[in-house]
């Protein structure tokens, strides 16, 4: 094999081809750092666009008013804890069965929000929800010389009301007149606008309309009702005058945090079928029905419009029942692989049990959903059957996480009696307040039966949750 000759000994560098040397190298670097530099602006510049929050979304729109949704004057003058089991339904009843009929045993769940990593403050927002307020028969007659002013079967309670950055009920009934007939209440329940102003001055902020006693003045009595929310200066879901109403993403701004609600009921009372000429409009979109709502459409579309915490209040069950039923239990988990957040129902008149319930959804995402199933009676004369004479103040508090998440943390509640000096004048109670005394005036008998709620509130809660004083 032929060998290189060898060149010998290189030539050494002149100065000047030295510092040529030089100058071409720091122009070989300089040109690298640029190219680097622009790489790096292009790569931030593409993770700002991707990870920008997206814009706020608007609170919800008030409906402007029409000659068709004007109110009708009064013609004399509102984490952590036990984890809930969904398993498959235990209610074998036929009714159960036929709604079951109706539910999509697999749907498909919204897309699952992209969480925005934040740095800095992160939002809180502390939020109280009461059961079933209802204006019975007695009630209405006990207050009728006041003009109906309601605010006494709040006094002991405002307080607790209002030590919350949003407070919801479940408004069990009509409002304001309807046409010549009567205030009236069970079976169908109407009452005087005075309520909301009750509620409103209490420290409410939101109402779910979405129940079963929404058309017991029909079509009509529920517009009426709307309009005297939107009047005194209410939030509120689960009633449309217009299928635009309908159509809208309910969402509210709780201490720059977004929430958006959803509400269904599972009956109206049979009204929609025994009512003769009933408008149409009633079930096409004035009241939203669960067996038939598109539960994920509608989340879905909360999610869309901006909202980044989602409460789902259904008015579902069985009365006077502890337990949940086999429908609940189904529609639990659907408003859950959907997108609930948070979950909490009415209807059967009686506190349920709650606490959380992990799962995966249908896109692999591994989901914590608080869930209520029934917040009891809230303000009511029932007495006859046992423990419809009580309820409580669920508190919990909505957190923003550092990687952009939320959580339903610090679960509370407080029970609550409705005590009755007199034939249907309703006074809320703390309980816990007056475990060792009843307020002035208040018999034995009803010391003992409020102390008898308080343990029974407790018992069906369990021990996970904090009992709260105020």
């Amino acid at each position: 094999m032929q060998q290189r000759p060898n060149p010998g000994p290189r030539r050494p560098m002149t100065r000047r081809e030295y510092e040529m040397l030089q100058r071409q190298r720091r122009r070989q670097n300089i040109i690298a750092l640029g190219i680097l530099a622009a790489i790096a602006v292009v790569i931030i510049v593409a993770v700002v666009l991707i990870l920008s929050p997206s814009k706020p979304a608007r609170d919800k729109a008030v409906q402007p008013v029409n000659v068709a949704s004007v109110p009708v004057e009064d013609g004399a003058a509102s984490s952590g804890g036990t984890s809930v089991d969904l398993s498959d339904p235990r209610d074998g009843s036929a009714a159960a069965a036929t709604e079951a009929a109706n539910v999509d045993p697999t749907p498909v769940p919204s897309p699952t929000p992209v969480p925005t990593p934040r740095s800095g403050n992160l939002r809180s927002a502390r939020i109280r929800v009461v059961g079933d307020v209802m204006v019975c028969e007695s009630q209405l007659k006990a207050y009728k010389s006041t003009g109906y002013d309601f605010h006494p079967e709040f006094a002991e309670i405002s307080d607790v009301l209002s030590n919350a950055d949003y407070t919801i009920a479940n408004m069990e009934g009509t409002v304001g007149k309807y046409n010549k007939s009567s205030y009236s209440g069970y079976p169908q329940f109407n009452c005087p606008q005075t309520i909301l102003e009750a509620l409103k001055d209490s420290g409410v902020d939101f109402l779910t309309l979405a129940n079963n006693h929404m058309l017991d003045r029909f079509f009509d009595g529920l517009k009426n009702t709307v309009g005297w929310v939107q009047q005194y200066g209410l939030d509120y879901v689960g009633a449309y005058r217009t299928q635009e109403e309908r159509n809208t993403p309910t969402i509210y701004e709780v201490n720059g945090i977004r929430i958006g609600f959803v509400a269904y009921t599972h009956s109206t009372n049979s009204i929609e079928r025994l009512a003769k000429g009933l408008d149409p409009g009633a079930t096409a979109y004035g009241v939203p029905y669960i067996q038939k709502a598109d539960i994920e459409g509608d989340i879905r579309r909360l999610r869309e419009a901006g909202a980044e915490v989602v409460i789902a209040l259904p008015h579902w069950g069985e009365e006077y029942v502890k337990e949940p039923s086999g429908s609940q239990v189904k529609y639990a988990k659907r408003l859950a692989m959907a997108g609930a957040d948070i979950i909490i129902g009415s209807h059967s008149h009686i506190v349920q049990p709650m606490g959380y319930k992990d799962f995966v959804d249908a896109s692999g995402n591994p989901r914590r959903v608080f869930l209520m199933f029934s917040m009891g009676n809230f303000l009511s004369d029932h007495y006859k059957i046992q423990s419809t004479d009580c309820g409580m103040v669920l508190d919990f508090t909505i957190n923003e996480n550092s990687d952009g998440t939320f959580s339903c943390d610090n679960v509370g509640y407080i029970p609550t009696y409705c005590w009755q000096p007199t034939e249907g004048d309703v006074r809320i109670l703390p309980s816990g307040k007056y475990l060792s005394g009843g307020p002035v005036g208040m018999s034995a008998a009803a010391h003992d039966r409020l102390v008898a709620s308080f343990y029974e509130i407790t018992a069906v809660l369990g021990d996970q949750f904090q009992v709260l004083d105020s």
